[in-house]
């Protein structure tokens, strides 16, 4: 579960609109990036519960998102600080245009299960030996069991 959280995350690229459906926080949004790329030290000082539902539409609306940074911020986290509100202040928001959430493992941008899962497996082998545990006619528990077996499991 965890490594497909990860894959959605470096692999989807949000290109705002109206910014009602693109996280502020969270989302690669700016220029290709999310802010706890652009100010890691930054990010550090926002409250997960307010980094995991501001929008982007909400945060821009009066510098709202100044006020989501709890704490004092370090000299380095200042500097991040100022070079973010720089990248911010030049986005202007298109109220005509919805959000756009773009899937870079696929040449048309839309998500496909195919692209992930051949994402997720890529270089990986299966071995004879699952193989031949998964084909067998033993029932499935036996199946599940003795794949346990070959990965040290139980």
């Amino acid at each position: 579960m965890q490594r497909g959280r990860i894959l959605i995350l470096c692999t989807v690229i949000s290109e705002v609109g109206d910014g009602t459906r693109t996280l502020f926080w969270k989302d690669r949004w700016l220029h290709g990036k999310s802010i706890k790329e652009i100010a890691p030290l930054v990010y550090d000082k926002v409250p997960k519960r307010k980094a995991n539902t501001r929008l982007v539409s909400d945060a821009l609306a009066g510098l709202r998102w100044t006020t989501d940074i709890e704490g004092a911020l370090s000299f380095r986290a200042r500097t991040e600080y100022y070079a973010l509100f720089e990248l911010i202040e030049a986005v202007v928001l298109q109220p005509d245009r919805p959000d756009v959430h773009i899937w870079k493992l696929s040449s048309s941008g839309q998500y496909t299960v195919q692209s992930a899962y051949a994402a997720l497996f890529q270089g990986a082998t299966l071995s004879e030996p699952a193989e031949r545990v998964w084909k067998s006619w033993a029932p499935g528990k036996c199946r599940f069991f003795m794949w346990l077996v070959q990965h040290d499991r139980c």
